[in-house]
């Protein structure tokens, strides 16, 4: 559609279909920042004023500009390795990469029967379906307050099978229905790394390309921005009952004697 007039009621809308990509060293294609909100755009320039007195009461007789500055405040929603990396100033990215997890929990002691030796179920607490990375490192009794004596036994399995169960050998001061503490590894393969303020140069710049876009009505809207610098801009929280969030700060800059444009229609 074409641009709209002034009164014509389209030109009010709640914003949907919002997203922003991003192009790094401006180079290459450009890639989705994911879910994300934008929480404003504040363009913020400074100004000088000449102030003068000789009609009578001091006022202001020219405001020139000096400084254009701006910058747009996001939200990003998905916690990517490529978003870590943008917002903590990451190194390259390394892949296939392995890291143990630690692990603790009480957990209840069944009957082995006549078949076996009592043992614990990985299979209660749904651990991981892949009951091979599972490695039992420690057993502490409840009573051993300070976990001062690990009574896992030399003859004790440490690994799961592929029941998920681990079986705990002679330790003759527990009955099955009892519980005890168990410590366990977590062999993760296949993860990505990034360093932490392992970038060089210690920033992040590119273009930005932010979208708006209403299906149901309404202008839309692309910023264009020939260049920006992300940046943190407040905690990652790890919140134990929400979405995690990544507060991400773009602050816009001058590039080839332009910021860029904005697209409506």
């Amino acid at each position: 559609m074409a641009q709209e007039v002034l009164n014509n009621a389209n030109n009010i809308q709640i914003a949907h279909g919002i997203s922003a990509w991003f192009q790094q060293d401006f180079a290459g294609s450009y890639q989705e920042l994911g879910d994300l909100v934008v929480d404003g755009v504040n363009i913020a320039p400074e100004f000088a004023e000449h102030q003068s007195s000789r009609n009578g009461v001091r006022a202001v007789r020219k405001r020139i500009l000096i400084q254009k500055a701006g910058s747009m405040t996001l939200t990003l929603y998905e916690p990517t390795i490529l978003n870590l990396r943008r917002i903590l100033y990451g190194g390259n990215i390394d892949t296939n990469q392995s890291k143990t997890i630690f692990e603790g929990r009480l957990m209840k002691v069944y009957d082995g029967g006549t078949v076996g030796a009592d043992y614990i179920d990985f299979a209660d607490v749904q651990e991981s379906l892949n009951y091979a990375k599972i490695t039992v490192t420690a057993i502490y009794l409840t009573t051993d307050v300070e976990m001062a004596t690990n009574v896992m036994v030399t003859d004790t399995e440490t690994t799961t099978d592929s029941y998920g169960h681990v079986v705990l050998g002679t330790i003759a001061t527990v009955d099955p229905g009892e519980y005890i503490y168990v410590a366990y590894s977590i062999a993760e393969t296949g993860m990505k790394a990034v360093t932490l303020f392992g970038s060089a140069s210690a920033t992040v710049e590119g273009a930005l390309q932010l979208q708006v876009r209403n299906p149901n009505g309404g202008i839309m809207q692309i910023w264009d921005l020939a260049s920006v610098q992300l940046a943190p801009n407040g905690d990652i929280s790890y919140p134990l009952d929400a979405i995690q969030a990544l507060p991400l700060l773009a602050t816009l800059q001058e590039r080839s004697g332009t910021f860029g444009k904005i697209y409506t229609k």
